[in-house]
């Protein structure tokens, strides 16, 4: 360790600038005292730190203290033990699910895999040096700073301005909301520009490929360029379900199509509310009234060479995650416990309940079978902290 410990401070200083993930920074800066001596904290001007954004109409607040939205990013990484704990906890063959976000004191605050929710687990009890974090996707969420999630956006990604650093000033927003109008933000301006006045039913947006991908309710799947067009991708898939989910798996393009047991709200029905009442508490009423759940699922991907959607009947060893705020997929053949050929999911009863184990779901491919994750504990190993799927 001597000999590492006095390898030159430019050198040390050269290998930290090839660090991707801030959390390998923390890590390499773990290794001893020197090296944490030469190398400064990671910075939060590579990437996207916390910034407060005064959001236009129609998105306010019913608290009035609340004047500013917070936009976060976190990260969604395969986190790799590299050796045995003697905590059972921690003992893991492979590794886990893990979404990582950080303050700007460079501390990590986990997250729950599905949700922006917070876990009570930490990784202070973990040695980093223990640990190899492999990033697999990253997830924006804009919340009040009383950590109240932002009522009215479904999604949010960042369209940045230049390829440089990101401040306030060079940031733009793509995000659908008011469940499926289509809008982008630039940091500064009076109101939302909406990109399509005719289609007010988007369900997802993704990055794929360095591009910014949308599906509608139909399954038309369209891509936005750099003038912020929207441009058809895909022909209509037609699919009966009431939502569609966009996921890259394997380099290729998946619409998730998700049967629901009811008609989903409009963003009429809130708006009804509103503006015969001013009484906050029916608005709240209208939050809490039960949501459609989901009862199947169905996989499609697009033949390009023939323009035609194929359905698809096994995802084979994948795992799609369906998250609040991002979807990916992983194989089950990186990740400790767990099964391919399924799609884990949320499922929310009340608009405002807060992210717990009981609405968590997993459909299996091979028998279309719906279970709560609260009731097979061995599909919850795939995360960290395993016991995930059973914490409220």
């Amino acid at each position: 360790m001597s000999q590492w410990a006095d390898l030159p401070k430019e050198l040390l200083e050269m290998i930290s600038k090839r660090l991707d993930l801030r959390v390998e920074v923390l890590r390499f800066r773990a290794v001893c005292s020197s090296w944490r001596c030469s190398v400064s904290p990671p910075s939060f001007d590579q990437e996207i730190p916390p910034l407060f954004l005064k959001l236009p109409p129609p998105f306010r607040t019913l608290d009035p203290i609340f004047a500013d939205a917070v936009l976060m990013q976190t990260t969604i990484c395969r986190m790799e033990f590299l050796c045995n704990y003697s905590n059972s906890s921690c003992s893991l063959a492979k590794s886990s699910l893990v979404k990582v976000g950080e303050s700007k004191h460079g501390k990590l605050q986990p997250f729950h895999p599905l949700s922006n929710q917070e876990t009570k687990d930490s990784f202070m009890s973990l040695n980093l040096l223990d640990l190899k974090f492999v990033q697999l996707s990253k997830a924006c969420l804009l919340k009040w700073p009383g950590g109240i999630s932002v009522y009215g956006i479904n999604k949010v990604v960042v369209f940045p301005l230049s390829a440089g650093c990101i401040d306030n000033c060079e940031l733009g927003i793509l995000a659908i909301y008011h469940e499926g109008k289509l809008g982008y933000w630039r940091y500064g301006d009076k109101e939302w520009t909406l990109l399509d006045d005719r289609n007010f039913e988007y369900d997802d947006i993704i990055v794929y490929e360095g591009q910014f991908y949308v599906v509608d309710r139909w399954g038309t799947v369209s891509w936005i360029d750099s003038s912020l067009k929207v441009i058809q991708y895909s022909p209509p898939l037609y699919g009966c379900g009431g939502q569609k989910n966009l996921v890259e798996s394997c380099g290729d393009l998946y619409v998730v199509d998700r049967y629901l047991d009811g008609e989903r709200r409009t963003w009429k029905d809130y708006e009804d509310v509103m503006d015969t009442n001013d009484n906050p508490l029916c608005f709240w009423r209208l939050m809490n009234k039960a949501r459609p759940m989901t009862v199947d699922f169905r996989v499609y991907k697009l033949d390009e060479e023939w323009g035609t959607w194929v359905d698809i009947k096994s995802l084979g060893d994948r795992i799609f995650i369906l998250g609040v705020d991002c979807s990916f997929s992983v194989s089950c053949r990186d990740l400790s416990g767990g099964k391919g050929n399924c799609i884990y999911f949320y499922d929310s009863l009340y608009v405002g309940e807060r992210m717990s184990g009981g609405a968590i779901h997993v459909f299996r491919f091979e028998d279309h079978s719906i279970d709560n994750l609260a009731v097979i504990p061995d599909y919850s190993e795939i995360f960290w902290p395993a016991n995930i799927g059973s914490s409220a």
